[in-house]
């Protein structure tokens, strides 16, 4: 039985379906949702979560908004679930999982495999890994599941 709780958060459909199939696999039961920031932030305001996986670009509201509009994107959409969390003085694991290897934390320029430090240092968050996404990509998926695998 799965006690691990898993919220996914990301807005593409085909990124989404590939990740939800991991947790899946790992886990043996689908993860929680979020599709954008405004999701995302309510949902760590309102529940806790073992295991978050969050993708940094982000539109400010989802496809299952009221007004059935994505809002406009945000580069940084995941720095806002990241200050919420540490607001909230929560701290569910962390796997950034983006198609960029390098995005921007404010005005600093990251580099994806930095990522660990520098979010642990600005949001008292410890995020396991950093995996930089390719669509269909083997490798990719089985380095989630293996980071998955690894908090069991």
């Amino acid at each position: 039985m799965n006690t691990m709780r898993v919220l996914l958060i990301e807005d593409e459909v085909h990124k989404r379906d590939e990740m939800i199939q991991c947790v899946r696999e790992v886990y043996g039961a689908p993860p929680e949702m979020a599709d954008s920031v405004r999701s995302a932030v309510l949902k760590v305001m309102e529940s806790d979560f073992d295991i978050v996986i969050l993708d940094m670009a982000l539109p400010t509201f989802g496809e299952n908004s009221i007004d059935k509009m994505k809002g406009h994107d945000q580069a940084q959409g995941g720095i806002e679930v990241l200050r919420t969390l540490k607001l909230k003085a929560k701290s569910p694991k962390i796997i950034v999982v983006t198609q960029y290897p390098d995005f921007y934390i404010g005005p600093t320029k990251v580099k994806l495999k930095d990522v660990s430090s520098i979010i642990y240092e600005k949001y008292n968050q410890q995020v396991l890994a950093g995996v930089l996404y390719k669509y269909k990509s083997k490798s990719t998926l089985q380095r989630i599941m293996s980071i998955l695998r690894s908090q069991l």
